[in-house]
């Protein structure tokens, strides 16, 4: 028998837990109850159960840290988590260690008899060696629901429709399914804001299949969940009379959903529901409608069931629009100028545009999005500047998009890859096109106490005299000539403050071979003669 342990600091919440089962009927029996948290570690090393009920709340250790402490103890170990609304916060925690099972006080005693079923199938599919009749049982069980939803991500994945490629006969034969004549139809949940935790999702995925069992299982012929990400693909098969019903069982499982929230604080649930089919082969058509409602809560929000219209997927268009031709001009302008601010505020004029576009979707708006991404890239390779991680630019941009859950959000993220982007590539571009200057000034530097000239120069940075000069007047601010004399009389005032060298010396040192010269270029440069200066300054 499987051995069962309860904490809980209320005496009479572990009595009415012992009272409420027939523990033996299940395969279980009440090894231990705890009174407090350490009471149950050390309970938990004594007896090592394999199913721990435990409040969230106890004192000495909480409920949170006797998790923690469990699974190091007996990592194969499930817990069932009882809770108030008020400490809903807890269980979030829990959660993201594997944690799956929750009560809400007061107890009720089948929503306790049904989780324990649940883990006692769990427990013995884990720990007791089935004969070989169980084992080919389960391979064909794991077989049948790998089908299942092989069907669905065939939907999801496949390029077309199935029009008339099979009868329901023969799709049920195939992949295991119960479809009857009457309605198919997609429908699509999408949890917002829980980020890529696989623990979250597998939660929220579990949650989602007892409460759809719950409300759909006697109203349909057969149904199947798909877990896509944070998506959820429901596919649901019923008869034409059921349609009212299945409306408001939708809404009931929808509500249901909203109360995780309160566990998972910060989630936001959007509902898209494709359209009604009669034809098997139609499916990937209401599959497509359900992913365009989700990705209309861009546009209208999260937190509501967005239906597809009479008219299906319709887009305002506004990618072929002479607005949008007009913000790929301005864009490629900005990107010339080599300018961030003008590349941000373009962007935000393109989202001041769409606020008062009638019509714009949410699929349409992150197709235009990604366009932007498109048409940045182009820009660049056309002015040969290289930008990091090209290949994966776009998709990556996707993939974060589709997080989004509002216009704003969508371009501020849109916003925030492009000029991150594009900052870092002008700055790389910037730095190769300065790299002959800098080569030209650090050989001005090592040499000037020889005869340079500007074609030698030149020669060491790759270029032409003429294109040279023009070049470095550009980069310095001063002609060739200009620079090269400034850094022989800056090391010429070094000299005279720091050495004792004769003016002859000093004179050869930064490259003039005439005294007088030197002394008339000193002074026009510093306003004094040498000797002046090193009195003044030495």
């Amino acid at each position: 028998m499987l051995k069962v342990l309860i904490a809980d600091d209320e005496e009479k919440i572990c009595q009415l837990i012992e009272k409420l089962i027939n523990w033996e009927s299940l395969g279980l029996k009440v090894a231990a109850v705890a009174s407090n948290g350490v009471d149950a570690v050390k309970k938990i090393m004594e007896y090592r159960p394999d199913i721990v009920i435990t409040d969230i709340r106890m004192p000495g250790i909480d409920g949170m840290e006797l998790i923690e402490r469990t699974k190091k103890i007996c990592p194969d170990t499930e817990i069932i988590i009882i809770s108030g609304y008020r400490h809903f916060e807890y269980a979030q925690t829990a959660i993201r260690y594997g944690v799956r099972n929750y009560l809400l006080k007061p107890i009720r005693k089948d929503e306790l008899r049904e989780t324990l079923e649940k883990i006692v199938d769990i427990c013995r599919e884990r720990n007791e060696q089935l004969d070989f009749e169980e084992r080919v049982r389960l391979a064909l069980k794991n077989d049948a629901e790998r089908l299942r939803t092989g069907f669905i991500s065939q939907l999801i994945y496949g390029s077309s429709e199935r029009k008339g490629a099979s009868s329901i006969e023969a799709v049920n034969a195939q992949f295991h399914f119960r479809f009857r004549e009457g309605i198919f139809q997609i429908l699509g949940i999408r949890f917002d804001r829980i980020g890529h935790d696989d623990n979250c999702i597998s939660f929220l995925a579990d949650r989602a299949t007892d409460i759809i069992k719950q409300f759909l299982g006697s109203l349909c012929f057969d149904f199947e969940l798909y877990v896509e990400c944070s998506n959820l693909y429901v596919l649901l098969n019923y008869s034409t009379e059921d349609q009212k019903n299945i409306r408001r069982a939708v809404r009931q499982i929808f509500d249901e959903l909203k109360q995780q929230e309160a566990i998972l604080k910060g989630m936001e649930i959007t509902a898209g529901m494709g359209r009604m089919t009669g034809c098997i082969g139609e499916l990937r058509s209401s599959l497509l409608d359900a992913r365009f409602m989700l990705q209309q809560r861009i546009i209208a929000g999260t937190g509501r069931i967005l239906e597809i219209g009479e008219q299906g997927r319709v887009t305002s268009g506004f990618v072929d629009s002479e607005a949008f031709g007009q913000f790929n001009r301005d864009m490629e302008r900005a990107l010339e100028s080599l300018n961030t601010m003008e590349v941000r505020k373009v962007i935000c004029g393109l989202l001041d545009q769409l606020s008062s576009y009638n019509g714009m979707t949410g699929y349409e708006a992150l197709q235009m999005s990604r366009e932007v991404c498109n048409h940045y890239i182009f820009c660049m390779k056309n002015r040969s500047i290289y930008i990091e991680n090209e290949s994966k630019f776009v998709e990556n941009f996707s993939r974060e998009s589709e997080d989004c859950v509002s216009m704003e959000e969508l371009f501020h993220l849109l916003s925030r890859t492009v000029c991150r982007s594009f900052d870092t590539a002008v700055e790389a571009k910037r730095a190769e096109d300065n790299r002959p200057m800098r080569l030209a000034k650090k050989y001005i530097q090592e040499n000037y106490s020889k005869p340079l000239t500007l074609e030698e120069v030149s020669a060491k940075a790759g270029f032409a005299p003429g294109y040279f000069s023009t070049l470095f007047k550009k980069e310095t601010g001063t002609a060739f000539l200009e620079y090269v004399q400034s850094v022989r009389m800056e090391s010429a005032k070094k000299l005279l403050t720091t050495t004792t060298d004769s003016m002859y010396v000093i004179c050869e040192k930064v490259g003039y071979s005439d005294v007088k010269y030197f002394t008339k270029c000193f002074v026009k440069y510093t306003g004094l003669k040498p000797g002046e200066y090193r009195k003044i300054y030495s």
